[in-house]
């Protein structure tokens, strides 16, 4: 190459040589290819589908409370001269259990002056009685006297009527009838005169006998007895306060009749009782009887109580949206179980039958599950019977046996591939 310059031959050999290689390795270089798409295969928890007859179980919670309990109070007045021992809180009494004296003097005086005046007046009333009965023969003789003084006119007035008798006796005859029927006649007014009397003195009697019964229970009830076994409670007396009639000296709350007052929601009150309540006129509540059982936990242990639904409560709060119901404690030990407990309460639910049982997980809120077929998802339509803590009671067109997703995760939907985790 003549005429070219020496000082370009260089560089423009050194880019003819780089493109040469540049086209080489161009037309050398490897192919890309597309890489298939791989198919994603999604891991799951299964459960067997297997129908159930179930009857769950409520818990709910509640408090113990005394089935009964009584006010311990004086019914007279006067100074307490004795307190047992066992009168203070807490402790434990039976029936009849002497609890406390009140000074009997002024009623041991009353009793005994009550019941003078009875023997008094039961005796101005056999006096009476016997001055009756003395009346009532009197006036049998005075009709026997009436009897022979008319006969006796009658022969007189006979004997005039012939001239053989002065009408002088005649006159005497008369007179002394008159006279004997006068005393007849008194003798009837002293007889109704003493009914009278005995009448007012029976009552007399009846008034001081019921004096005396009145100053009897007053007697009695200067010493103050436990009305029934319990644990008493509120006590704050002592020996020689003076206590006033009616005055309360503490309470007494029975140990062997305790009872639980627990709570129901409305729902579950509604289906226990279901449609049986249309009236009053029946003759038990459908839930009086229905045996639960109450937990006691205390620190690491726990008692168990058998009882029974006596009663529910005259109203509904509706604060609570709740129903208060009442069970009765059986064979409880009362050496342990005191009112205020805290306690749980387990109240059979309704059967509910050929149900699948299934974690809450498993179905959607619109109702749908999933089964497993050949690896594949399958969405099946179910009928929610009833949500129950964790799980869920389901019906619907479902073999038994049939795999069902336990635990429904995003983008799930038919179709798509599942492995079953063991």
């Amino acid at each position: 190459m003549k005429g070219l310059n020496p000082q370009l031959s260089v560089p423009i050999a050194v880019l003819a040589v780089s493109l040469i290689v540049a086209a080489y390795l161009i037309g050398s270089r490897p192919q890309a290819r597309a890489n298939p798409p791989t198919q994603v295969v999604v891991p799951v928890n299964v459960i067997i589908a297997k129908t159930e007859t179930i009857r769950p179980i409520l818990r709910l919670y509640g408090e113990v409370a005394p089935g009964r309990e009584a006010e311990i109070r004086s019914m007279v007045a006067g100074r307490l001269i004795h307190l047992e021992t066992s009168f203070r809180s807490g402790s434990y009494v039976t029936r009849g259990a002497e609890l406390a004296v009140v000074d009997p003097f002024e009623y041991e005086i009353a009793e005994r002056e009550q019941s003078a005046d009875l023997t008094e007046a039961e005796a101005k009333l056999r006096e009476l009685d016997s001055d009756f009965a003395a009346e009532r023969r009197l006036l049998k003789l005075h009709d026997e006297q009436i009897d022979l003084r008319q006969r006796d006119r009658d022969r007189i007035a006979n004997l005039a009527k012939k001239n053989q008798s002065s009408e002088k006796a005649l006159d005497d005859a008369k007179l002394a009838l008159n006279t004997v029927r006068q005393l007849r006649i008194q003798g009837d007014q002293t007889v109704n005169s003493l009914a009278a009397r005995i009448e007012q003195q029976q009552a007399v009697v009846e008034r001081h006998r019921a004096q005396l019964d009145r100053a009897k229970r007053d007697l009695s009830d200067t010493k103050i007895a436990a009305p029934f076994n319990g644990f008493l409670q509120d006590i704050d007396v002592a020996n020689g306060k003076r206590v006033s009639v009616g005055e309360s000296i503490g309470r007494l709350i029975a140990a062997d009749d305790l009872e639980v007052r627990f709570e129901i929601p409305n729902a579950d009150y509604s289906r226990l009782v279901g449609n049986s309540l249309q009236s009053l006129n029946i003759d038990r509540h459908p839930l009086q009887g229905r045996k639960i059982v109450v937990d006691w936990r205390l620190g690491a242990n726990s008692f168990t109580y058998p009882a029974i639904i006596e009663r529910v409560a005259a109203e509904i709060d509706s604060s609570t949206g709740g129903v208060e119901l009442f069970a009765r404690i059986e064979d409880g030990p009362s050496e342990i179980l005191r009112p205020g407990a805290f306690v749980e309460v387990a109240v059979p639910d309704i059967n509910y039958e050929n149900v699948f049982v299934l974690p809450a997980a498993a179905v959607s809120r619109d109702g749908l599950l999933y089964v497993v077929e050949d690896n594949r998802l399958i969405a099946k339509q179910v009928e929610s019977v009833r949500e129950f803590a964790d799980k869920v009671y389901v019906r619907g067109e479902i073999a038994p046996g049939t795999t069902i997703v336990a635990e429904q995760f995003p983008d799930i939907g038919p179709g798509v591939a599942v492995r079953p985790k063991r």
